[in-house]
């Protein structure tokens, strides 16, 4: 050791106490609660005296004090090491360090996470005996639980005395180790073996703790007993702060009823009561009551003033609302308040402008925020994209990368999303798709790359291009996978028409005994659906009565039985089962606007229209609102129907009554509605008046002149057809079905050799009519046809089924209608070609088949007219029920009678 120089102390120091009264780290005897006795305590503390005086004098005749001038530096990287450096020092000349020294070290190694250090450390406390005193257990339960090592913490924790256990900071400490790590259970049973030695009173921080976990676990048992215990302390009940914490345990436990009684009773409320419950309203998706509640602490309540959560709970409530004037009042509230520049109030102002479709006003505010987060960044992101302004919203991200910024996991999302073209054109889709997967794997770093939701979007991005290749591969690539991922990929199949690949998938799933959710039933019922595959559409309902409704499972969420239920009710639908459709709907305890929808929809498409329409006069006096989905359902049934009149009243209705903007799909039905009907005229000139009062994007604009078009096909009508098909292909230059149909036109209008010029043009630019083909299930095996088919293993059956229904349906009055056959040949030719369609194929193959039940075939195309003729005959002369579903709608013909009344 140094020469000890007598000098008198120039300076204090933090790590050596000069107090007259020990420092407790250093007394191994001595205790903060003074249990020992008082001659013993004299006699220790006379003792360390003596020795404290010899190191006082020791340190203040050195020439340097280590560099340190005060604890606070040791919070830092650079005062941490120094302060280690110095500890070394000290302990090499034999000087001990003081406690609140150590405890500083202990402090540091939180910050820098060395484990062996922090053992070390722990080490040397036990040999200098600080571990007798509550401060340095306290910071060895803290420092073991900031590694990780929780069960560290605990063997620190368990071995103090019974004396020590009383001192509830101990407690407190492990039960905050227990929740910061979600350690929630362990974390309840130690707080009740703390009940028990009786700490209600002194520990209301540790009830406060407990709660907060209580209510993000939803686990309201353990939170009416903490209750409980604090209505017998009337000192904690008087405390604010615990009422507060009460309230919002409640509230996320969805008891607003006792938050409310709650907050009525706190006395002297302040603005975290207030707070407390309106995000409490604002949570539970009752944004009127938070809306009300902050005006109502304005006006009754002057002494206490909204702060910084007050207006971020407010303004989320006014975004799901769309409450454009409260939104601007509550930004002049912010601005008086000075608190406008604050970071998370310009997230919420610009994600409330973008949701009220005041994208200028978002943009204002984004461009003049002096600090942007990434969150900043996103809620601009989101802002552009959820508005439909795509090209803003990627220029926006690569100018956030520009910047320096590094884009997270929901940036990238937010721009998948918005990397898909709107061009219609699925070509220009797919190349953009990859061109923006390309720059992202070049720009952005690999842990976003690899982030799973990041993963997500790219495949969603491909599905939604019906790009399925590329999204198979990234889900193969895909080192780690959450349930979306199952599911996206499922629904990529299913968009795709790879049904068999969705159920694949499935079976994947269950062999991996992963865990199987609504979203992935409701994906394979919509797969089904599509399919128009009903035997399997039964099997899956059976399997979700089993699995999700069942009760093995418990207690079903409410929204998960009705997401599955109305998915039950399309895939009927669809698969031309209405009557189970029917029966499913009428079983539904709940129902909300897509159970209505679907169902009305359902009747449309199978021709009952008279049954949509009250159904829909039923569904308002519920109380249940429309959208823009059961409007298109109303207009289909109306056209399906005729009513043009009753079509055009829901149109006007929709706007008029319910604040429902028209989209292209509304427009496109009511041209179809027009077209149906004959009002060729009127049809033109809606389309010019949605064109010139709407900003149609051209792959709207071009559903709409193929609609038209189409009508002028059913129509003959040629002036009109040629002007469609013209802006058709002035739209869509490649489009083969405006050229097929072109050709059709003028075929049907004795034009052949302008229907030849326009099949070789087809030819030239190497365009290809889609097949028409049809299709029918027989013993569990999909059969498909097509016209002329030669290839059926028992095609020779078939065709002579189709000659005895041809003599037998001529003998009823069938006479073929030839007029819609498209090619320069004899009457008797025609008549051959229209006796091979797929559709006549697959229904003579069913009833070789058949044993029971009516017989389902599915049709790519629309059906001519006079297949859809020899079926109402051969319906009656086979005494059959036969459902086809064609391209536009469900025919249920039977006794020489279809349910679509001869108009589709």
């Amino acid at each position: 050791m140094a020469a000890l120089v007598p000098a008198a102390a120039s300076q204090s120091t933090p790590y050596l106490s000069r107090d007259p009264i020990p420092h407790p780290f250093f007394n191994p005897v001595s205790s903060n609660h003074g249990w020992s006795s008082q001659s013993s305590r004299c006699s220790a503390m006379e003792l360390h005296l003596k020795r404290l005086t010899r190191t006082v004098q020791a340190f203040d005749g050195m020439p340097v004090k280590y560099g340190l001038s005060s604890t606070s530096s040791v919070s830092s990287s650079t005062g941490f090491d120094r302060a280690l450096v110095s500890f070394e020092k000290m302990m090499a000349e034999g000087l001990m360090p003081s406690g609140f020294f150590l405890l500083s070290l202990l402090e540091g190694i939180m910050t820098t996470g060395d484990v062996q250090l922090g053992k070390q450390l722990h080490s040397f406390a036990i040999r200098g005996g600080f571990v007798v005193d509550v401060g340095a257990r306290v910071s060895l339960i803290n420092m073991y639980s900031s590694l990780g090592m929780l069960d560290d913490s605990r063997r620190v924790f368990d071995e103090i005395s019974m004396i020590s256990l009383n001192d509830g900071q101990l407690w407190n400490s492990m039960i905050s180790a227990y929740l910061s790590h979600d350690h929630f259970p362990r974390a309840f049973l130690l707080y009740q073996d703390m009940l028990s030695l009786g700490f209600d009173r002194s520990m209301a921080s540790t009830h406060v703790k407990v709660l907060k976990a209580c209510g993000s676990t939803e686990d309201d048992r353990y939170g009416k007993m903490i209750h409980g215990r604090i209505i017998k302390d009337e000192a904690l009940v008087k405390e604010t702060c615990i009422q507060n914490c009460l309230v919002t345990f409640y509230a996320k436990c969805r008891r607003l009823d006792y938050a409310y009684r709650l907050f009525e009773g706190i006395y002297g409320k302040d603005v975290v009561s207030w707070n407390a419950i309106i995000s409490a309203n604002e949570q539970n998706s009752r944004e009127d009551e938070a809306v009300h509640l902050f005006y109502r602490m304005i006006r009754d309540d002057p002494f206490v003033h909204p702060n910084r959560i007050t207006f971020l709970s407010i303004l989320s409530s006014f975004s799901r609302l769309g409450a454009l004037r409260l939104g601007k009042e509550i930004n002049g509230h912010i601005i008086r308040s000075g608190i406008a520049a604050d970071v998370s109030i310009v997230n919420a102002l610009i994600t409330m402008y973008s949701r009220c479709k005041q994208i200028r006003k978002a943009e204002v505010i984004f461009e003049k925020a002096l600090c942007k987060d990434i969150v900043t960044w996103n809620s601009m992101l989101a802002a552009y994209e959820q508005n439909d302004m795509q090209e803003k919203c990627l220029d926006l991200f690569n100018r956030m990368q520009i910047s320096g910024l590094q884009p997270d996991g929901h940036s990238f999302t937010i721009a998948c999303s918005a990397a898909l073209s709107e061009s219609g054109n699925r070509r220009l889709s797919v190349l953009r798709a990859r061109e923006f997967h390309g720059h992202a794997l070049r720009r952005c770093s690999m842990e976003v790359m690899e982030n799973i939701p990041v993963s997500n979007a790219i495949l969603k991005m491909y599905s939604k291009c019906d790009c399925i290749d590329y999204a198979s591969r990234v889900f193969a690539s895909m080192r780690s996978r959450d349930s979306y991922s199952w599911n996206a990929i499922m629904d990529a199949y299913c968009r795709n028409n790879k049904c068999k690949d969705a159920f694949i998938v499935y079976i994947e799933m269950l062999e991996l005994d992963l865990s199987i959710d609504h979203i992935t039933y409701s994906t394979l019922l919509t797969s089904c659906g599509s399919s128009a595959d009903l035997l399997l559409g039964k099997q899956l309902h059976s399997i979700t009565l089993k699995t999700v409704l069942g009760q093995e499972t418990g207690s079903v969420d409410e929204n998960s039985m009705l997401s599955i239920a109305n998915c039950l009710i399309s895939m009927y639908a669809k698969c031309g089962s209405i009557g189970d459709a029917c029966r499913v709907f009428a079983r539904m305890d709940k129902k909300d606007v897509i159970s209505w929808t679907a169902m009305i929809t359902g009747y449309a498409e199978h021709g009952f229209v008279l049954e949509s329409l009250k159904l829909f006069e039923k569904m308002k006096k519920t109380g249940v609102q429309p959208n823009e989905v059961t409007f298109l359902g109303l207009i289909m049934a109306c056209s399906h129907g005729g009513l043009v009149e009753k079509g055009e009243h829901y149109f006007h209705s929709m706007t008029k009554d319910y604040g429902i903007r028209p989209s292209a799909e509304h427009y496109a039905i009511m041209l179809d509605l027009f077209g149906r009907a004959g009002w060729l005229n009127r049809a033109r000139e809606f389309l010019a008046s949605a064109i010139s009062n709407n900003r149609l994007i051209s792959s709207d604009e071009l559903k709409l002149w193929k609609v038209l078009l189409s009508s002028c096909i059913l129509r003959k009508e040629l002036d009109l057809g040629i002007e469609s098909a013209g802006r058709v292909l002035m739209l869509a230059p490649e489009d083969e079905s405006a050229h097929v149909q072109l050709s059709n036109l003028y075929a049907m209008s004795g034009f052949w050799e302008d229907a030849i010029k326009v099949r070789k043009i087809m030819q030239e630019k190497g365009l290809k009519k889609e097949v028409g083909c049809s299709w029918i299930d027989v013993n569990n095996k999909r059969h498909v046809f097509v016209a002329g088919d030669a290839y059926h293993v028992e095609r020779r059956q078939i065709y002579k089924k189709l000659e005895e229904l041809d003599m037998k349906v001529r003998d009823l009055g069938y006479r073929p209608t030839t007029d819609f056959v498209v090619h320069d040949m004899e009457e008797i030719e025609k008549e051959m070609v229209l006796r091979s369609h797929s559709e006549r194929l697959a229904v003579a193959f069913g009833l070789l088949k058949r044993k029971y039940g009516p017989i389902r075939v599915i049709k790519n195309l629309r059906v001519c007219r006079d297949c859809h003729d020899w079926m109402k005959f051969t319906s009656q002369v086979e005494k059959v029920e036969i459902l086809l579903r064609d391209a536009r709608r469900f025919h249920c013909f039977h006794d020489r009678k279809c349910s679509c009344g001869d108009f589709w």
